[in-house]
């Protein structure tokens, strides 16, 4: 293969990756939810979250995409005694003005979720965890 082959290639195949899609939320002015959010921090009674560009490998996290699919990173078992195995758990979310009402599986069933947005921006999120529901 002669050199201007190879370069033809390489040029070929950089166009191919910078064309494919992602699936990774992306701050969206007109929707400051979707996104990924994670290291929660009680502040009163409320739970505030910091706004990342991806969940982190072994941590709690989730995230907002659009088309109202959602994704938790959580504990993949029943038992929390370390080593603590994350996994990714694929659900959907429905928000009614500053409501967000959460559906996932979790390894037990299926968890229900009703939070209230308390304050959103570019970079953190504060909600009110107003329901939690887990059926088998």
């Amino acid at each position: 293969m002669n050199t201007i082959s190879k370069l033809i290639l390489v040029l070929s195949l950089f166009g191919w990756i910078s064309c494919e899609k992602s699936n990774d939320p992306v701050i969206d002015d007109s929707d400051l939810l979707i996104g990924y959010w994670i290291n929660p921090v009680a502040v009163d009674t409320f739970l505030k979250y910091e706004r990342v560009g991806e969940l982190k490998e072994n941590a709690y996290g989730f995230g907002f995409k659009t088309g109202h699919s959602f994704v938790e990173r959580k504990n993949a078992g029943w038992c929390g005694t370390p080593p603590v195995i994350y996994g990714d758990d694929q659900g959907t979310w429905a928000r009614n003005d500053s409501l967000i009402d959460i559906e996932v599986p979790y390894w037990g069933g299926t968890a229900h979720y009703q939070w209230k947005i308390i304050s959103l921006d570019n970079s953190s999120m504060t909600i009110a965890v107003l329901k939690q529901e887990f059926q088998e």
